[in-house]
């Protein structure tokens, strides 16, 4: 009888994930604002601002299928050609942050309190994009100068 209860195998236990207080991880989402990036013909990036301004308004339960979606559209401008001026290592590689934040962010691998590690992943994801686009901004403007008539 031993031996029988021994070689069973125990029955998987249900990962539950805990929702405590979802209305403070939507303040911790909602303040952190999403730079607006400059203008770039080669580059769709109005697309990054939209989604991730919804995130603001987004419950919980609803939340995965927009990050979902922010990671497919990193990828895809990731493998587009980016124009020479933005096709630097500094800027490639604040990019790159950005992709794994986001990639980290729509995990859906969350523990005991689901909601406030999202929420912390996604605040996470927003600072690394505002940090891409100031640069960006920066080598924007640098290049304007550098080109202007003298």
């Amino acid at each position: 009888m031993l031996i029988a209860v021994s070689c069973t195998s125990p029955k998987p236990q249900a990962n539950t994930q805990n929702v405590v207080n979802s209305a403070y991880a939507d303040s911790i989402i909602a303040s952190i604002d999403v730079v607006i990036p400059p203008s770039i013909d080669a580059l769709n990036l109005s697309n990054f601002v939209q989604l991730m301004e919804s995130l603001n308004t987004i419950p919980f339960e609803q939340r995965q299928v927009t990050l979902k979606s922010i990671e497919d559209e990193a990828k895809t401008v990731f493998s587009q050609a980016w124009p020479d001026v933005l096709n630097t290592n500094p800027i490639r590689s604040r990019y790159t942050v950005f992709l794994t934040d986001t990639h980290v962010a729509a995990d859906n691998r969350l523990g005991q309190n689901a909601a406030a590690q999202q929420a912390e992943a996604i605040v996470k994801m927003k600072k690394s994009w505002n940090i891409f686009i100031s640069q960006i901004s920066a080598q924007e403007s640098s290049a304007v100068l550098e080109t202007a008539p003298r």
